[in-house]
């Protein structure tokens, strides 16, 4: 019986990650070593997740563009169902296109609603201090 409720439970989990969503940004700042909000940073994004893949359209303040798209190699699902508490961490493989320069760089992601407010972490996975959050005003199904 016991071993059913936790297999229920990983199932439960499993399905939550697997949604699909469209997120508008309210704000991005990039964050301090000690995991501190630092500066703004004037860009606007909209990003598209889901189980698979991100992708990732950013209007840069001199009004060029900056995309980024990516498939996940790896992910770590503690969401629940309704994305309103836990965490999703992605690895990824990312393709970065900005002005016509593609370049290719291993990312990490990482998805975490607290009461109900979802931010959206992303760095270089070796450059850890490059940290930039994207604060979700809203989220939208996407079919």
């Amino acid at each position: 019986m016991v071993s059913l409720l936790v297999l229920t439970g990983i199932v439960a989990t499993a399905q939550s990650c697997d949604k699909k969503y469209k997120l508008k940004t309210e704000r991005i700042f990039s964050v301090q070593e000690d995991g501190s909000e630092g500066e703004e940073v004037p860009l606007t994004a909209e990003i598209t997740i889901s189980k698979d893949s991100l992708i990732m359209s950013l209007a840069l303040p001199d009004g060029n563009a900056m995309d980024l798209t990516g498939k996940h190699s790896s992910t770590d699902c503690k969401m629940n169902a309704d994305y309103t508490e836990g965490t999703i961490e992605w690895k990824t493989d990312a393709e970065i296109n900005q002005g016509g320069q593609v370049k290719q760089n291993k990312m990490i992601f990482k998805l975490e609603a607290k009461g109900g407010k979802l931010k959206l972490y992303g760095y270089p996975e070796d450059s850890p201090a490059e940290k930039i959050c994207f604060q979700i005003k809203e989220k939208e199904d996407v079919k």
